[in-house]
């Protein structure tokens, strides 16, 4: 009703019922249910009805998928309205969004005209300055100084057409003025040291920035502008000092400065290289805001960052020793008692999980994990079937079954172990590790292996450049007396393994010696050893080659 009445005042409401209709009942599925695909359908309905009738297309601007649409409607429904203000800045608007400038440019235009908004001569100003109309855009801007007075942020887009034309001292005289007129607004210093920084002048830049600080040094603006020039710059000592002040505004929203802190230590070669510098920041958020998660997690992380481990966990184990801990606290304590290598610890922190958060598969899964490292894999089956009832998801359940699989093989239960893997693989037809573990085990006991080929084939499909998955993959395929296949995917193997694993170095020493290259399997036997192999493994293969070889030079 609003709209109908301000865009098409023309109508009568017996003229318009239909259209008004379906555009009414458009704005409530827009405005109420916020159901735009309804509203679009019916506010088209409208159009379709009267193509003229301006609300329907002013709504359709507003709900159209693409900026391209959008602008479109919006055209159209100035054409219809071409006095409404309102609809002028709206279309103009969505020029800018659909990148239409000459039509942005155009509605501008027609905008300054009346307009006391000085974002207006700003747009139009910058899209002259885009057209490399440089001398219509500071025209603009003088008829804005005219209309409106000095605007500090409208000067500064002057500054930047004249750096942008190479016109550097105009540039620097406009900046100056802005100082001379208002010496004490640091604003205005501002804007002259990013003159002096665009044109590389920075021994200037800092005087200015410097200026701008010391007029309101409790004013975070400057600071913010100078630590951005010294970013520019690398000159990240002068940089971390004027963040540490930066910590130290109430005015700055916490939010804001964890980003500071967190884009810091992200970086992870500039967070070692300034360590000492970014400490006292972060030492000194924790002293402003010690209650607060992020914060104290920040200052744990930082803490264990620096080999301090057992003063981050005290001080973790401090913040829950009144109060049931967190899911995240507990996660954490158990991080850093595994870092430590205290399983002891990391168990009673896990069990205490399963006794706060029973529906946090998470905390069974590690339980299971700490099972199976003291090899009681009864214990880890019985945990991970329990883990089940919490499995947020199918994905999640399938890789529950494929560590029980792996626990019943374990206990030579190869028809168990096979019926879990099955289930897995039911569940969720990409969990590569199933696959490759499943097609494994069959290899290993030489059973169905052109069905180990195939899940083995799938598995490195799914998750490519696996050392583990590709080593698998070769074993099939040595066990299928492919032996060129084996040493030529053993090879792929080989060059992804980071671990240095005995085992991948053992299997291509087998692969090797199938193919009678006596010397280069005893390399990587030995190389098999130096990584941690079974040394009776290592031995019995040279000794069982060394026999063969006898035998061979025996029977000539």
């Amino acid at each position: 009703m609003l709209f109908c009445g301000a865009f098409a005042p023309q109508h009568t409401v017996a003229q318009c019922s239909k259209e008004l209709t379906l555009y009414t009942n458009a704005l409530k599925r827009y405005l109420i249910y916020g159901d735009t695909a309804s509203a679009r359908q019916l506010v088209n309905q409208a159009i379709e009805s009267d193509s003229t009738y301006t609300p329907a297309i002013y709504l359709l601007s507003r709900i159209e998928d693409s900026a391209e649409k959008a602008w479109v409607a919006a055209e159209k429904a100035l054409q219809a309205d071409s006095t409404n203000f309102h609809l002028l800045q709206h279309t103009a608007e969505l020029s800018l969004n659909a990148h239409k400038y000459d039509s942005a440019k155009r509605h501008l235009t027609n905008l300054v005209a009346e307009s006391q908004n000085p974002d207006h001569f700003r747009l139009l100003a910058i899209l002259h300055n885009l057209g490399k109309n440089r001398n219509a855009a500071i025209a603009v801007l003088d008829s804005a100084e005219v209309r409106l007075g000095k605007i500090d942020y409208l000067n500064r887009v002057r500054q930047q057409i004249y750096l942008d034309g190479g016109e550097s001292e105009k540039a620097i005289m406009s900046a100056l003025e802005g100082v001379e007129n208002a010496p004490y607004e640091p604003i205005n210093h501002i804007a002259l040291a990013d003159v002096y920084a665009t044109i590389g002048a920075d021994s200037l830049a800092d005087v200015s920035y410097n200026k701008a600080i010391s007029l309101d040094n409790t004013n975070p603006t400057p600071w913010f502008e100078y630590a951005g020039f010294l970013d520019s710059r690398k000159r990240y000592t002068e940089m971390l000092l004027v963040w540490r002040n930066i910590v130290e505004f109430e005015k700055v929203p916490l939010t804001s400065k964890l980003s500071i802190v967190e884009s810091i230590t992200a970086k992870r070669d500039f967070y070692r290289k300034n360590f000492l510098l970014i400490e006292p920041i972060i030492v000194r958020m924790y002293e402003l805001y010690p209650t607060n998660d992020r914060v104290a997690d920040l200052y744990t992380t930082h803490l264990i960052a620096g080999n301090r481990v057992e003063e981050a966990l005290e001080m973790i184990k401090g913040g829950i020793a009144d109060k049931k801990p967190s899911l995240e606290e507990l996660n954490r304590i158990i991080e850093i008692e595994h870092y430590i290598g205290r399983k002891d610890s990391v168990e009673v922190y896990v069990n205490r999980g399963i006794e706060l958060y029973p529906s946090h598969a998470d905390f069974w899964s590690l339980k299971a994990w700490l099972e199976m490292q003291r090899k009681d894999n009864l214990g880890a089956i019985k945990t991970l079937k329990a883990a089940l009832e919490y499995a947020e998801n199918e994905v999640a359940q399938s890789s529950l079954w494929g560590s029980i699989g792996d626990q019943y093989y374990e206990l030579g239960k190869g028809s168990k172990s096979q019926q879990c893997y099955k289930k897995a693989i039911a569940l969720d037809p990409k969990n590569a590790m199933a696959l490759n573990n499943y097609a494994y085990h069959l290899s290993v006991d030489g059973k169905n292996l052109e069905q180990a080929l195939q899940m083995a084939k799938k598995a490195n499909e799914i998750s490519p450049n696996n050392a583990t998955y590709l080593d698998t993959l070769a074993w099939v395929y040595y066990k299928l007396g492919e032996y060129e296949e084996a040493k030529r995917v053993m090879q792929q193997a080989m060059s992804f393994d980071k671990e240095k694993s005995p085992e991948l170095a053992l299997h291509y020493g087998d692969i090797l010696d199938a193919l009678g290259s006596t010397f280069m399997a005893q390399t990587y036997w030995r190389k098999a050893l130096e990584w941690g192999a079974d040394a009776d493994k290592v031995n019995s293969r040279i000794e069982s080659q060394k026999a063969r070889e006898e035998a061979k030079r025996g029977s000539k």
